[in-house]
């Protein structure tokens, strides 16, 4: 605020980990900003250049336009315009939060300037201040991740009905179709960004109390990396844990009497809606019997041009009742807008400026039953919860921003590919419903929630199963499938808490040693049966057995996990990929790896009866091998040698296995790993000379027991701290992950000021 004398003190313990001690909110948030700009100024100071609508003014177009695509977007849904609006109207604590963020980010900008950045950015032109503002946008993005973050090209390009092409915008209509398909490839499956969430009861834990594990699956580049950090304000908060930058606070951690972490929830926080045009009028539409008239917005967006001077693209984009019209010919040309119909896109997350004071009221709740109340009222933007508190109680919600449809839009929604509603039809409308975060929201009471003193889970499955022993029944079913089969990942994360008992008490390391076992269900369930078939036809004249004496001598010896010093890890991904393959489905049916169907009242262990076909698996042996000896690989390769993470052009070692096979320690490539201007490491997702490079997964591993004096914790941030090479921080926790441990994350003030690696800093500011 104005006026406002900032003082915060930042104590790094080992690992560079900051503990933020300010008197007040906003100088807690101001010693924040200052400590994550130390480590990751650059991926907060790209994605303010991307909400503004500024990459083309300092990059160009952008190969296939993309950029200006994005910057038409951004700046059509005008989210700066809508932060500014918002900005009086936060919360004190809020506000006093963000405009201390900002002014601690900016503190040590103007410190070190531009060139003295530490990271991918140093001396861009564009790495600049930032505003209150520009957060309040950039969190209204972040809320947008699942939904409208990826419809802006669609809003881009659409026009209307002989309008004529316009030459200004030219985006290939497969990178607007790859885009929006990734909202509806199948919308019950787990979720492109994932998790393992548990909420252990006293009943469960050995201390009495509860417990909670952490494990998201977020990008290890770009803007969605979390980043670690303890805030202090005596009296007023002490929260630890995880956070998105530029969004102040913690969104999973724990203080003193809870702990809570979230998992990517399954259902839609859109509808598309085609509205029926009025003949001749491509920008006018029916609803019921009122005739509506489409809103033009004009944006201008500045373009460096190739010989570096700015220029201008002036581009009109449209919006109907709820939201902006899209094109979405590229899928399917029904889908577009002809001279009888057009598609409009409602955001359930437009307007939703409620994410900080949603998580600073989860930092300052004292038990579950406050955590369930924080999340009636103010919802979550795409996430599930999962909490614990110290008495030994969880709770489970999916609160994410959804959709209030009546039971006719329900039926369209089932019934359309891309949940396509009658936007003429007025019964096709959300409803308004009291006890909802916002108008046309589902309500709290609608909710998919379960509270136990033994545990809760998530996996990016359906809310069905959060506990087998009490499965959760008649929620919407846009929310997720009910008695539906569970992913392998979802089955793992159940038999590991119910085996080998329901005697078993979980501790610390217990917790962290779920995830950093490196098992997955594929292997637990078919490793023996393949072990006896290779008995049996090993060497064989059948299809795909002659040659498979050596491949077979591997798997025998194989530990079964996937651990870095595993040889058969990469043999076993590479037969159970080419399984997958042809039978998608062989992990999640009766088929060529088990024979006995789904039973929904044994979610957990069906399908079952492991039975690999020999026809099926002596192929995949076959082809797996030879996959190997083309890359350059030895069939018996430690899994180290193969699956690697590339970071400051340093190669490290890194274990886990893909989401398909039933891991829970997930670890993949992706070519497009965020909305980032950071160079993305050049790798493929299948096996070549470059062996598996990693660049997203398990991002971090929080494992927290409440007992008797205060709550302990242990974790890992898998990719380290800083973007800083020269830190020691730098890639300190990568080694930690490949050898499978994790460290103790400090809370109480003895901890703290007794760890050798401790230094203070001092950071003031206005």
């Amino acid at each position: 605020m104005v006026g406002h004398g900032y003082r915060a003190e930042i104590r790094r313990t080992s690992y560079g980990i900051p503990h933020v001690l300010a008197a007040d909110l906003g100088s807690v948030a101001f010693g924040q900003g200052w400590a994550y700009a130390e480590d990751r100024l650059c991926d907060l100071a790209d994605q303010v250049v991307k909400v503004r609508g500024e990459r083309s003014r300092w990059l160009g177009a952008g190969p296939g336009d993309q950029y200006l695509a994005s910057d038409v977007g951004y700046r059509a849904i005008g989210l700066v315009e809508m932060a500014r609006q918002a900005l009086p109207t936060l919360t004190r604590d809020s506000r006093s939060m963000i405009e201390g963020y900002a002014a601690g980010f900016n503190q040590y900008l103007a410190g070190v300037g531009p060139r003295g950045v530490r990271g991918w950015c140093a001396g861009q032109p564009w790495v600049g201040p930032v505003s209150p503002v520009d957060l309040l946008a950039y969190q209204q993005d972040l809320a947008l991740v699942s939904s409208g973050r990826v419809v802006l090209p669609s809003i881009a390009m659409a026009q209307p009905a002989g309008a004529g092409v316009k030459a200004d915008l030219r985006v290939p209509a497969t990178s607007v179709a790859d885009a929006v398909r990734s909202l509806f490839a199948d919308r019950n499956t787990t979720a492109a960004l994932g998790s393992n969430g548990w909420a252990i009861g006293g009943q469960r834990s050995a201390s009495g109390g509860g417990a909670l594990l952490a494990n998201p699956h977020f990008p290890w580049q770009g803007e969605l990396k979390l980043w670690e950090s303890h805030l202090t304000v005596p009296g007023v908060l002490d929260v630890y844990g995880a956070a998105v930058g530029g969004l102040p606070g913690v969104q999973i951690g724990f203080n003193q009497k809870v702990a809570w972490t979230h998992t990517v929830a399954q259902g839609p926080r859109f509808t598309f809606a085609r509205y029926r045009l009025v003949p001749g009028q491509p920008t006018s539409y029916y609803i019921g019997d009122r005739v509506l008239r489409m809103r033009a917005k004009t944006v201008t967006v500045p373009v460096k041009g190739a010989d570096g001077r700015l220029g201008e693209v002036i581009r009109t984009t449209w919006f109907g009742e709820h939201g902006p019209v899209v094109d979405l010919s590229s899928i399917d040309p029904s889908f577009g807008w002809t001279l009888t119909s057009a598609i409009e896109f409602r955001d359930a997350n437009a307007g939703n400026f409620r994410l900080l004071d949603f998580w600073l009221a989860m930092a300052r709740s004292g038990s579950v039953a406050e955590v369930a109340a924080q999340n009636a009222r103010f919802g979550t933007p795409w996430l599930n919860t999962l909490a614990a508190d110290s008495a030994g109680t969880t709770w489970f919600g999916d609160a994410a921003s959804t959709p209030n449809l009546t039971p006719e839009a329900t039926a369209a929604w089932l019934a359309s590919p891309i949940g396509l509603l009658d936007g003429s039809d007025p019964r096709h409308g959300w409803r308004e419903e009291p006890g909802a975060p916002a108008p046309g929201l589902l309500p709290a009471s609608r909710w998919p929630q379960l509270t136990r003193e033994d545990y809760v889970f998530n996996a990016n499955n359906s809310p069905w199963i959060a506990n087998p022993r009490q499965p959760i029944e008649n929620f919407p079913p846009q929310l997720g499938r009910q008695r539906s089969v569970l992913s392998a990942r979802a089955r793992l994360n159940a038999l590991r808490l119910e085996d080998p008992g329901w005697s078993q008490r979980f501790t610390l390391d217990g917790l962290t040693s779920a995830v950093l076992s490196d098992e997955s269900l594929s292997a637990l369930s078919l490793l023996e049966p393949v072990r006896r078939l290779c008995d049996l036809h090993a060497g064989s004249a059948e299809a795909g057995w002659v040659d498979a004496v050596k491949a077979c001598a591997v798997l025998d010896d194989w530990d079964g996990r996937f651990r870095v010093d595993s040889r058969g890890a990469v043999l076993w991904r590479e037969v159970m990929s080419k399984v997958l393959a042809l039978h998608p489905d062989a992990l999640d049916a009766a088929g060529p790896l088990f024979s006995s169907a789904f039973d929904p009242d044994e979610p957990v262990h069906t399908p079952g009866s492991p039975r690999p076909d020999p026809a099926v698996l002596g192929p995949a042996l076959d082809g797996a091998a030879r996959t190997l000896e083309a890359a350059g690989f030895p069939l018996d390769v430690p899994l180290g040698m193969v699956q690697h993470s590339v970071k400051g052009g340093r190669d490290f070692p890194v274990p886990g296995a893909p989401d398909a096979l039933g891991a829970l320690d997930v670890v993949e490539y992706s070519p497009m790993p965020a909305t980032t201007l950071e160079p993305v490491v050049p790798g493929d997702r299948v096996l070549s000379a470059d062996g598996y490079p990693v660049n997203t997964g398990t991002s971090m591993l929080l494992a927290v027991q409440f007992t008797g004096s205060g709550p302990r914790a242990k974790g890992l941030l898998t990719f380290s701290q800083s973007d800083d090479p020269a830190s020691p921080n730098f890639a300190d926790q990568q080694v930690l992950f490949a050898q499978g441990k994790v460290r103790n994350c400090l809370y109480t003030q003895a901890e703290i000021l007794t760890d050798p690696q401790l230094r203070t800093t001092t950071v003031r500011g206005a």
